[in-house]
């Protein structure tokens, strides 16, 4: 501290510049957070491009059985009119009864695959319906994030115009203030963040709530010297 320093008027000054030094910090505090948001919306949207692919690729595999089964089926009812001619050339009742046993067996898988076919176009038709919504939640969950991202952007930009005004007002105003004594502010707000002094709220130090020596108090009242929390060890101040 330098000589002659008014320890009163140093005092009023520190709590100007820690209100100066408050706002600094919420605002740096908030900027710092919408990297944060940011991820946190991309997480978001990225769910929501899963479930849509999810959704997607169940619709295809269910296309991809529908037409495996349809190829099956064709196949098998070809079979069928094949086998159809060829009883007509059969002379040997055996041979007829066994074609025909064969052809009455490939009719009844063909009966189940019209049944599975059924089956499949009514989970074609929900996976087209899931697939829709799931894509409809997806541009939704896509227009409000970038939305946000504007809002945020905008944001950004007007903290960071008022952080650079706040900080070349403080750049001037620690000019005035003994620079000793600044040196012991700015290294208990680099320990203790936000808060470097702390008022004297009745006999408790506001910031910690300890309950302060009369001692402690009556020095801090006076104003002779700087007097730190013998706790929090911000330096401490007694309204007027």
């Amino acid at each position: 501290m330098a000589e002659g320093a008014d320890i009163r008027e140093e005092i009023k000054k520190l709590i100007q510049l820690q209100e100066l030094d408050t706002e600094i910090f919420d605002l740096q505090s908030k900027k710092e957070t919408f990297p944060v948001r940011i991820k946190e919306m991309d997480d978001s949207l990225e769910a929501k491009r899963s479930g849509m692919k999810e959704a997607e690729d169940e619709l295809k595999k269910t296309q991809l059985a529908k037409n495996a089964k349809e190829t099956d089926m064709q196949a098998k009812e070809e079979l069928i009119k094949k086998h159809d001619g060829e009883l007509y050339q059969i002379k040997n009742n055996k041979e007829y009864q066994a074609l025909q046993q064969e052809i009455d067996s490939i009719k009844a898988d063909v009966s189940l695959l019209e049944e599975d076919l059924i089956n499949l176009f009514d989970e074609i038709e929900k996976a087209q319906a899931r697939c829709e919504e799931e894509k409809r939640i997806f541009e939704e969950e896509k227009q409000r994030i970038e939305k946000e991202k504007q809002n945020i952007k905008a944001e950004e930009k007007a903290l960071s115009e008022r952080l650079n005004e706040l900080g070349a007002k403080r750049d001037d105003f620690v000019k005035t203030i003994d620079q000793g004594i600044l040196g012991q502010y700015e290294r208990i707000l680099e320990n203790r963040g936000r808060v470097a002094l702390a008022r004297i709220n009745g006999e408790f130090c506001s910031e910690c709530n300890i309950h302060l020596r009369p001692q402690t108090i009556n020095e801090a009242k006076l104003k002779k010297k700087i007097t730190c929390c013998e706790s929090c060890a911000r330096m401490l101040y007694a309204e007027d």
